[in-house]
């Protein structure tokens, strides 16, 4: 009995507030010609007032490869949803692909690598021993079965440079 007069007493002291939460402001970072593709894709999906979530649910891929993506946190990009992410933003010609390794990537990298390796004048073994990296992958990469990695794809370019 004592603590419902204590209430009682406390009610009219106690100010009453309500709050009511709705989706977050999101910050849209400033970009500029040095931005990464990552920043940009997220500055134009944050203007367009687009979540991730939702993204990723039109183009039928988990959020982590929108996150990943926005992040630059993946060593091997899956260009075909990155392709597919300007598109759904319709931003192809609006981004700055300043990173040689993206632009690489959706350059027809297959057909780049065997251009490189035919300028450097060398066989597949040969380009295998220069790099280090198993012919199995070089032709993999040749052939169009995968995407080079960050690190081999600057392996090659680092023996490009210094052939020339």
């Amino acid at each position: 009995m004592a603590i419902s007069k204590l209430f009682e007493k406390l009610k009219n002291n106690i100010p009453n507030t309500i709050t009511l939460k709705t989706h977050a402001i999101w910050k849209i970072p400033i970009i500029d010609k040095d931005s990464t593709l990552g920043e940009q894709i997220k500055y134009y999906r944050r203007r367009m007032q687009i979540k991730q979530s939702e993204l990723s649910k039109k183009l039928g891929v988990g959020i982590y490869c929108i996150k990943s993506i926005e992040n630059q946190e993946k060593r091997m990009v899956d260009i075909k949803i990155l392709l597919d992410v300007l598109k759904e933003l319709n931003i192809e010609d609006k981004v700055n692909i300043n990173d040689d390794y993206l632009a690489f990537l959706i350059n027809d990298s297959a057909k780049t690598i065997k251009e490189i390796r035919k300028k450097l004048n060398l066989t597949r073994n040969a380009l295998e021993n220069k790099i280090g990296i198993p012919i199995g992958s070089i032709k993999r990469w040749e052939n169009g079965y995968s995407l080079i990695t960050r690190k081999s794809y600057n392996k090659i370019k680092k023996l490009l440079v210094e052939h020339i």
